[in-house]
């Protein structure tokens, strides 16, 4: 009877410990889900970059170039959660980006940032805590911050944009945070979304080198 007790209590602590090796069928599939997102995001940024330059909104291209490196970021990071799931890199093909206009763009942009923020990171984040995988719940918050982020200077562009005094206001400079993906204006001692120390994680600055063409050609 004492060691049917003894086991009775061993299982149950090994089920509330339950690990990302041991029950992680739905955390694989959101992070493939995910992956899958932010791989298309930033291929799409980087043709709205394209397009932003082309039209003359040099800061705003930069902006989108940002945001391409930091989505590319958020791949690395729910990859190498698969890969400690036992799982292959996963890989898959861009879809091609559907481009209109800077303005149009941004607002594209925000509306994508804001339902990866508000709906798809929360879902996967539950999921993930359902099986108990903290390595994965991990990623998808420093994604989803990020994305609240994103939206949020993408909105401030848009505002610019789309006001008189024009797109000089926009920062010309951004840092992206090498750990979470966050965008920022300026470079600081730690990022002020993930506290990353910028020494260890190193911001990188993007600069949009290419002269604009002028508005119309």
């Amino acid at each position: 009877m004492k060691r049917a007790v003894q086991l009775t209590i061993f299982i149950a602590a090994m089920t509330a410990f339950v690990s990302c090796a041991d029950k992680h069928e739905n955390t694989i599939i959101n992070l493939q889900m995910a992956i899958t997102g932010e791989t298309n995001a930033s291929a799409t940024y980087q043709a709205f970059a394209e397009k932003a330059a082309a039209e003359g909104h040099r800061n705003i291209a930069n902006m989108f170039r940002a945001a391409a490196a930091a989505e590319s970021l958020h791949v690395r990071n729910h990859n190498d959660i698969l890969k400690k799931l036992g799982e292959a890199e996963f890989k898959p093909a861009a879809a091609k980006p559907n481009v209109g206009s800077t303005e149009e763009n941004l607002r594209a942009a925000i509306a994508g940032e804001t339902e990866e923020y508000t709906a798809m990171y929360p879902g996967f984040i539950s999921a993930a805590k359902k099986e108990k995988c903290k390595h994965a719940n991990d990623s998808f918050n420093l994604a989803m911050n990020a994305e609240e982020n994103h939206a949020i200077l993408f909105s401030e562009a848009l505002s610019i944009l789309t006001n008189p005094a024009g797109e000089s206001k926009v920062p010309s400079v951004i840092f992206v945070c090498e750990q979470c993906g966050g965008m920022l204006t300026n470079s600081f001692t730690k990022c002020l979304l993930c506290k990353a120390d910028s020494e260890l994680q190193n911001y990188v600055p993007i600069v949009f080198d290419a002269e604009p063409k002028a508005k119309g050609k």
